[in-house]
């Protein structure tokens, strides 16, 4: 069961393995990119970064689905985090019953994103991702940290 999968450029650092994973308390971290698993440092700086006690998992895009999928992580509670909403919206229709998407640390300011809260930068490619997700799940979260006031993404969009 996924207990709430994450959109995050930074993937799993400090604000995610600490605030977020005390929040949800999974049982595992599933990273799922295909673009960090070729990337050594940067799976060296997120497996730094994993909290301890928590199973985790970096896996390409197509082999987190999966994984998520099989039968024997039904009883698991997995919190996901995906860098982009491209991958987001992938994972959502891939798999069932994500009831929670969080939108953190999005800054895509190097493509051409506006601020459309403190520190989530959207490009007009994840607005559209966005309103694809919208009836997808039941809450899109746009905290940074759980601390933060949470926003309904549809005023800023």
């Amino acid at each position: 069961m996924v207990t709430m999968l994450r959109v995050d450029d930074r993937l799993l650092h400090g604000q995610v393995a600490f605030s977020w994973i005390n929040q949800t308390n999974p049982d595992a971290i599933l990273i799922a990119n295909d673009g960090v698993i070729n990337d050594e440092i940067t799976k060296l700086a997120i497996k730094m970064a994993k909290p301890a006690g928590v199973k985790m998992a970096i896996k390409s895009l197509k082999d987190g689905i999966d994984l998520i999928n099989n039968p024997k992580t039904n009883n698991m509670k997995i919190f996901v985090v995906v860098k982009n909403t491209d991958d987001a919206l992938k994972v959502v229709q891939e798999i069932e019953g994500i009831k929670m998407l969080n939108i953190g640390g999005a800054s895509n300011k190097k493509e051409g994103g506006k601020m459309i809260l403190k520190g989530i930068y959207m490009t007009a490619k994840d607005i559209e991702n966005i309103r694809k997700l919208i009836p997808l799940v039941e809450t899109i979260d746009t905290r940074v940290v759980p601390s933060d006031s949470c926003k309904n993404i549809e005023e800023f969009i």
